[in-house]
């Protein structure tokens, strides 16, 4: 028995090894796991180099995944090198307007986790979506995290569920134009779309798009248990 189970932990070792980062970032998003995350970070390294956009965006995965786990010394080890890593990439290209996108949202979370340091990355943050936008409009990552800037801003603030709601539902028509296969971005797109319809007053609808999101993926445990709650509302 022990030598059985010694070769199927080597053959799930094997598969994993055969997974690609954005393989891996999906199944860390279904699975809301730190060391799936962890591991697409090293294969987007290894796939795209140490200093790429691919890298970047898996260690803001990592961080975004966080605030679902509550996992706040995870956040705080990893949101320097991620803030460092994008503000090289926008030196080195300062014209790619995702990488505007995601450290704006990287500075988002930053003042989820502290609300106090607002005057510090307030504007930072909107000055980088705003540019952003200005870049990449048609972007489906661009307007999926200014959806989620829109959303979860406060009003007084800037905040506007309704520019969320047109934002994400954008951002999920382009990427269906372009990417949907195994794209945790496209899957947490209907998640935010369904919160912003709910923040409006159409529940409905936002039932209507997680009952979307969880035929296309069954195993979208979070879309079950966000349907679920809001059936009992």
């Amino acid at each position: 028995m022990k030598n059985i189970l010694s070769v199927s932990l080597l053959m799930l070792a094997g598969l994993s090894l055969a997974q690609t980062s954005t393989q891996t970032q999906y199944a860390a998003y279904l699975n809301a796991s730190k060391t799936m995350w962890e591991r697409s970070i090293l294969l987007a390294e290894k796939e795209s180099g140490e200093e790429s956009f691919e890298k970047a965006l898996a260690m803001y995965g990592l961080l975004n995944n966080t605030m679902a786990t509550q996992d706040e010394e995870t956040f705080d080890d990893n949101v320097d090198p991620t803030i460092d890593l994008l503000k090289e990439i926008i030196k080195n290209n300062p014209e790619l307007g995702e990488a505007h996108a995601v450290l704006s949202s990287v500075y988002g979370l930053v003042m989820a986790y502290s609300p106090m340091k607002g005057m510090m990355y307030g504007m930072k943050s909107s000055s980088l979506m705003d540019e952003a936008l200005r870049l990449s409009s048609d972007s489906p990552l661009v307007q999926k995290l200014f959806g989620g800037s829109k959303l979860y801003t406060p009003e007084m603030f800037g905040g506007d569920a309704k520019k969320a709601v047109a934002a994400f539902e954008k951002a999920i028509e382009l990427y269906e134009e372009v990417d949907t296969q195994e794209n945790w971005l496209y899957m947490d797109t209907h998640m935010g779309l369904a919160m912003a319809y709910n923040k409006v007053k159409e529940k409905e609808k936002a039932e209507a798009i997680l009952e979307k999101a969880i035929e296309m993926e069954p195993q979208y445990y979070w879309a079950k248990a966000t349907l679920e709650q809001f059936k009992k509302l």
